[in-house]
């Protein structure tokens, strides 16, 4: 039989497929997934705001201008503000006393019948700020007995001393376990959210100060029904989210309800499901059953304070950012970061927090995880003094973006057979890798709409996300096209780095993602850790068949992975097993340096003919 010559069709696009649709790289930034970016401001011992207790009402505006001016310059769109940081407020209550952060003296109100939190709302909005209201629910005192006795009679820590335990640490906390104390913290927060046009509602860390709370009595009282102390002091703070979420959204449908829990929920050693960490366990020390909170829908975010760096030996960064983004999937609860900026910029080159590259890091990781979808910044002033990074949040945040619907209806064309590889000057170049520009592009020729119809056909794309590439080049479309489908990212410069090339673990998280796999699977690798950012990707291939390792035991997941073993890969994901015997008859020689003995020639010929 004669051999017919078969043309190559489309440009060498597969290999980087993979690469554009790598989303998990910690050293590069997604577009633009991250969309609140907010900072929080504490009024607590006046770390923020005020600089200093006064009841100066010109004062209070000019450091309220200061900072809102401020985080506007850094492109950050929403402030937490700490205005109830005990048992007091910075605003007019019916409830909780003037705070003594706000004008040196409990009780005392500013001058000139100033409100501060009126004030906050109305110059943040101006500046296209949103305002949350920040409040610590049981907390009454930061200073011990000497605060407590100077509290006004009308507080009601002072009104109802029954309410009241003093902890181990001398410090007096509301008893959560009192049906009256939830009525009381429930009540604070419906009254800002009546009285202020709020943004949001946001509770931190501050639950139960610890395991040795001295709640017997209350337990005898209303603990019937649960086994252990333990499940009783959680109910009280389950019902408290519970109800205050309902009561808000009641008042206010489209107030943001949202809390901030300690990093990790438990450890994988202590509870099923938890994260492989090893560190403090919000669930059992303070009683804060924060992953129920999402799974039931009782918080609009969750805001967990993950404040340790990548590669942490008790509590990974990446774990845990990971293990929140599984806990909020499938869930309308949104996830946003709380981020430890107060460590960045150590001056000891031997600390994990030398300058600011780790801050950095994790600004880059959070890109590259879809359920990440904001960041919350510790804290205004500890930002506001490092420079430096104050001038990477401006770069980050305020980079050029094009506003563009993300396109979802995109499949993966396994139907046709189509060239998605292809060579130059009969050379294939097996052992070489390929550019994200390059992968870009055989991505974006192998995507189809639900008709099976070509995305590029289909889509009107208009190019202009990334300085670096220009609107004329060949690439430039088809990066669009794959930015806007989310599965290709730039870099938090706003740069794409089109000719950089792409690695192996980079081409099977791609694979991963352009597949629209969800499963997460760990892998079997030596040099695959637990903590490693495609940890979920490589085990998903690895059991797919995608890939292989080698015979070490090792996967080399750094290393530039070749367009040979794009092509490998490339025909597994689309159900591609390569026709020898239609190879052998109807193809000549391609490639000069592709011969039938090379180890992948007939994948290589599989994925650069068209039949």
């Amino acid at each position: 039989m004669k051999k017919s010559k078969i043309t190559l069709s489309i440009f060498l696009v597969l290999m980087i497929a993979l690469t554009s649709l790598f989303i998990a790289n910690p050293k590069e930034a997604v577009a633009d997934n991250v969309s609140f970016r907010a900072v929080w401001v504490a009024s607590v011992y006046n770390l923020d705001y005020p600089k200093k207790a006064t009841t100066d009402a010109a004062t209070l505006k000019s450091q309220a201008d200061s900072i809102l001016d401020n985080c506007k310059k850094m492109g950050l769109n929403a402030v937490i503000l700490q205005v109830r940081p005990s048992a007091d407020a910075l605003y007019r209550s019916d409830i909780f006393p003037w705070s003594k952060y706000l004008t040196g003296s409990a009780g005392t109100a500013p001058a000139d019948n100033f409100d501060p939190l009126s004030y906050w709302v109305s110059e943040a909005h101006k500046r296209g700020i949103e305002l949350h209201a920040w409040i610590n629910p049981y907390r009454i005192t930061k200073g011990g007995d000497k605060e407590f006795n100077s509290l006004p009679s009308t507080d009601p820590a002072k009104v109802h001393p029954d309410w009241v335990v003093k902890y181990t640490d001398g410090n007096y906390y509301f008893n959560p376990g009192i049906p009256e104390v939830r009525k009381l913290i429930e009540s604070g927060a419906a009254e800002i959210a009546r009285n202020y046009d709020v943004d949001g509602i946001h509770m931190d860390d501050y639950f139960y100060p610890g395991t040795d709370f001295d709640d017997t009595a209350t337990f005898a009282t209303y603990g019937q029904g649960f086994g252990t102390v333990a499940d009783f002091r959680r109910d009280n703070v389950n019902l408290l989210v519970k109800e205050m979420n309902e009561q808000l959204h009641a008042i206010k449908p489209n107030i943001s309800f949202g809390i901030s829990p300690a990093g990790i929920w438990a450890n994988a050693s202590s509870m099923t499901g938890g994260s492989n960490t090893s560190g403090g366990q919000t669930y059992s020390m303070h009683y804060a059953d924060s992953k129920k909170w999402v799974k039931e829908g009782w918080v609009d975010y969750i805001c967990p304070q993950i404040y340790w760096y990548i590669g942490h030996p008790t509590a990974d960064y990446n774990t845990l950012v990971n293990w929140w983004a599984d806990t909020v999937s499938g869930t309308n609860v949104k996830l946003y970061i709380g981020m430890a900026d107060y460590q960045a910029g150590n001056a000891d080159t031997a600390s994990p927090w030398y300058g600011n590259k780790a801050i950095q890091d994790e600004v880059a990781l959070n890109r590259t995880i879809s359920e990440v979808s904001g960041e919350v910044h510790y804290n205004y002033h500890t930002l506001l003094a490092n420079s430096a990074l104050c001038d990477f949040y401006e770069s980050t945040y305020l980079k050029p973006i094009i506003n563009v619907p993300l396109i979802t209806d995109w499949l993966l064309n396994k139907i046709d057979h189509h060239a998605y590889m292809q060579g130059s000057d009969h050379s294939f170049r097996p052992d070489d890798g390929l550019t994200r520009a390059e992968a870009a592009t055989i991505f974006a020729n192998l995507l189809v709409d639900s008709q099976n119809n070509a995305l590029f056909d289909s889509k009107d794309v208009k190019y202009g996300s990334f300085y670096d590439i220009s609107s004329t080049a060949w690439y430039a479309r088809a990066v669009e096209l794959m930015r806007q489908c989310g599965i290709v990212s730039g870099y938090s410069d706003g740069s794409f780095q089109p000719n950089k090339k792409v690695t192996r673990a980079e081409f099977v998280t791609m694979a991963y993602k352009a597949d629209k796999i969800t499963e997460k699977e760990g892998a079997n690798f030596v040099d695959v850790p637990q903590n490693y950012w495609a940890l979920s990707y490589i085990g998903f291939g690895e059991k797919a068949g995608w890939v292989n390792g080698y015979e070490d035991g090792t996967f080399r997941p750094n290393e530039t992975v070749t367009r040979a073993e794009v092509a490998t890969i490339m025909n597994q994901i689309l159900d591609r097993s390569p026709d020898k015997t239609f190879i052998d008859n109807n193809v000549d020689s391609l490639y000069t340096d592709v011969t039938p003995e090379h180890w992948a020639y007939y994948n290589i010929m599989e994925a650069s003919v068209s039949r």
